[in-house]
């Protein structure tokens, strides 16, 4: 296992205030190793064992927690006598019923440091906003990234990241390809099944998981509900734009697909047809979709919209007139904006790469991202290496 930095700082930054710390994120994604680490860090910094609870609801022997009120009375018996701030971590809290005033009310007696986790991002969206609104702050936890992929596996390449990508199950299983995939269609299968089909009770399994390879095998593409219903009509596949829109949005919410919109920065507005979509992890569209290496320029592009919404950015793909700026990426006053290619060994390929930026303005940085070991830089348009973008 290896202690992942980011998420300890935060993790770190959060402890003993007054916010119940949720932890969000694909399932498989190492959020019970990451509270795991963190209660042995609690005891390494003196917190005696004896005053930190962890729950977790998929194991057999918290079946008989079943709502609010037992999780509530088995947190206070437990807490009974003690007095000092007691650490409780709650593990998957969204098997529990109506478990929102459970956490309400131990968050109110101000003994608890409280942190939960959960799969599903209407967990969020609803529940808690309607209990605990202001009271709580989310982190999503997000697959390995490239750095903590090396970490890993010290032997291995990009090209290994590019295929495998950062899924921590799969750890044990030494970058074997079979057995990796597998398990990667395994923890899919988890995802979509038990975070989707079983929680919004979806009948036809089948056109939700055709409409999930659609989507992994357009990674990175502009389309919209409408493309992709006359698309399934011409493949025999009834299915209504409601329909997909409410099965794209159900999978956003298990937080296996991110949706990102186009922003016209010409304009200054948000669009609201002919979104992207991208994957939590790429690993899992070799699993389902294979070849990655056939579509690298897409997988590429994949990679650097969960790297830089890992790294704090609120992303947009940016509209310049009948051209597209692959990311536009905010944090604050920060503006950056990158374009993503595989490999620019043509000059017509680097003027068209560097070129889109000639109709921005503004004064903020510009980078081209690309596999190529020369530096292209021009025009005050930096180019970076995938793999040292990904290193910074």
């Amino acid at each position: 296992m290896i202690e992942r930095e980011s998420y300890f700082e935060l993790l770190n930054g959060y402890k003993n205030k007054p916010f119940i710390k949720v932890l969000t994120g694909l399932r498989r994604v190492g959020k019970s190793t990451l509270i795991t680490l963190f209660i042995e860090n609690l005891l390494n910094q003196g917190v005696h064992q004896s005053n930190i609870l962890k729950i977790n609801f998929e194991l057999p022997n918290t079946f008989e927690i079943e709502d609010y009120k037992s999780l509530t009375n088995y947190i206070l018996q437990w807490a009974k006598d003690k007095n000092d701030t007691l650490y409780v971590f709650l593990d998957e809290i969204g098997r529990v019923k109506d478990w929102e005033k459970a956490v309400n009310a131990l968050h109110a007696l101000e003994q608890f440091d409280l942190y939960i986790t959960g799969s599903n991002a209407d967990m969020l969206s609803s529940e808690l906003s309607t209990f605990l609104a202001g009271r709580y702050i989310e982190i999503l936890i997000h697959p390995f990234s490239y750095k903590e992929f090396k970490l890993l596996y010290p032997q291995a390449g990009f090209n290994d990241f590019l295929i495998f990508g950062g899924i921590p199950s799969i750890h044990s299983l030494n970058l074997n390809y079979d057995f990796s995939m597998n398990a990667l269609r395994d923890s899919f299968r988890s995802a979509v099944l038990q975070n989707v089909i079983s929680r919004y009770q979806i009948r036809n399994a089948y056109v939700l998981e055709k409409l999930i390879e659609y989507v992994f095998t357009n990674v990175g593409k502009t389309f919209s509900a409408l493309s992709i219903a006359k698309y399934f009509k011409s493949q025999k596949i009834t299915i209504s734009v409601d329909t997909i829109l409410s099965y794209l949005n159900m999978i956003q919410e298990a937080f296996l697909i991110y949706k990102v919109s186009r922003n016209d920065l010409i304009g200054k507005n948000v669009l609201k047809t002919e979104e992207k979509y991208y994957i939590a992890d790429h690993g899992i569209r070799e699993a389902i979709a294979g070849n990655n290496m056939k579509v690298i320029e897409a997988v590429l592009e994949n990679i650097v919209y969960i790297e830089l919404i890992r790294r704090g950015y609120l992303v947009y793909v940016g509209k310049v007139n009948d051209k597209e700026i692959d990311f536009v990426a905010y944090k604050g006053n920060q503006r950056n904006y990158y374009q993503v290619s595989y490999l620019m060994e043509t000059e017509s390929t680097r003027d068209r790469e560097f070129g889109i930026f000639d109709q921005i303005k503004d004064n903020y940085p510009k980078y081209v991202i690309s596999m190529d070991k020369v530096n292209f830089s021009q025009n005050g348009v930096i180019h970076l290496n995938i793999e040292d973008f990904l290193l910074l």
